[in-house]
């Protein structure tokens, strides 16, 4: 065991079996880590679907497809910087010494954008990092930072790393990223938190878009909130909050919020209750209630207003029957 212990020193291995640099990586967040599970579906494309359509028994259902569409939102804005940051740590680090990692500065080939990525060893399995980025020519000094954030690596019965699972926070600043030379056309910020304990606890997922573009107004910035909750075994649940003019009227232009929380069991069939209140609506508020089946066909739906559509019967809605709203 002493001449183990010696062996695994002596090639700056952190425990038998684990490269020091690999204890770094395992500090960062990875894509499973901060995914939002949907009930089926390909890809959507914007912050909100778009406006309804004609709402039949039978037809796909409109509220699965906003679910769809808004965990993909999340998905979509947290994907393509955490490729990156796993781009990035598929090399060796550039340095360690003591308790931090760096990675770079590196630019690639007929690239314009130079990368920093700094991994700080806080306490033991807890981690602080950070993304920077400058053009290939400016001067170290204007280095500006895209992503910060920190991760808690989870641990076993044995106190064993589980790489993949942990807690944390990180924050994607995409008007820094418009100041770099590639930059795509992102704007405003994201802050994500997220906890994945292990294979079999409940994963929860938050994200705070600030300031982002509107996927149909590109010269107007909107806030949108998203909480997703997931059980193994047990289905999901998603809550979507915005903030944003949506009466077309250009004579009216407060700000209105719209809800949406969808509830769904293992076998993708689920509900979802949405709201609309404020700004310059006329109603108080306006309700929606829909059920989908597991083939993701509506069959209740009901709405608030005088002459909205309706159909079906609450039984279509099996274990989620009751309505149940974003609280404030």
């Amino acid at each position: 065991m002493f001449r183990k212990s010696l062996l695994c020193a002596s090639l700056l291995f952190v425990g038998c079996g684990q490269l020091q640099e690999d204890a770094f990586r395992d500090g960062l967040p990875s894509k499973e880590m901060v995914e939002m599970k949907k009930p089926g579906g390909t890809s959507g494309q914007g912050l909100e679907s778009d406006s309804v359509r004609a709402f039949g028994q039978g037809d796909q259902s409109e509220a699965y497809r906003w679910t769809r569409d808004a965990t993909d939102v999340v998905n979509g804005g947290t994907r393509a910087v955490l490729n990156l940051i796993e781009e990035i740590t598929e090399y060796p680090p550039t340095t360690i010494e003591g308790n931090v990692a760096v990675w770079g500065p590196h630019t690639e080939a007929l690239k314009d954008t130079t990368w920093k990525l700094t991994v700080t060893e806080e306490s033991e399995h807890k981690y602080s990092y950070k993304l920077e980025g400058k053009a290939k020519q400016a001067a170290d000094t204007e280095f500006k930072v895209i992503i910060s954030g920190s991760h808690e690596i989870s641990t076993d019965e044995q106190g064993n790393r589980l790489r993949n699972y942990g807690t944390g926070a990180f924050k994607i600043d995409w008007d820094a990223a418009q100041t770099l030379p590639d930059h795509d056309d992102n704007v405003g910020n994201l802050e994500v938190r997220y906890t994945r304990l292990n294979a079999a606890a409940e994963a929860k997922v938050e994200a705070a878009f600030r300031n982002v573009k509107d996927g149909k107004q590109s010269d107007t910035r909107v806030n949108a909130d998203y909480k997703y909750k997931e059980a193994p075994g047990a289905g999901g649940e998603f809550e979507f909050a915005l903030l944003k003019d949506m009466d077309t009227d250009p004579a009216r232009s407060l700000i209105e919020k719209l809800t949406i929380k969808s509830r769904w069991g293992q076998s993708g069939a689920g509900r979802a209750d949405v709201k609309i209140s404020g700004g310059d609506f006329l109603l108080a508020s306006a309700t929606i209630n829909e059920c989908w089946d597991a083939n993701f066909a509506s069959q209740y739906l009901e709405a608030s207003w005088a002459g909205g559509p309706s159909y079906g019967t609450v039984e279509a809605c099996g274990s989620f029957s009751t309505a149940v709203y974003v609280t404030p």
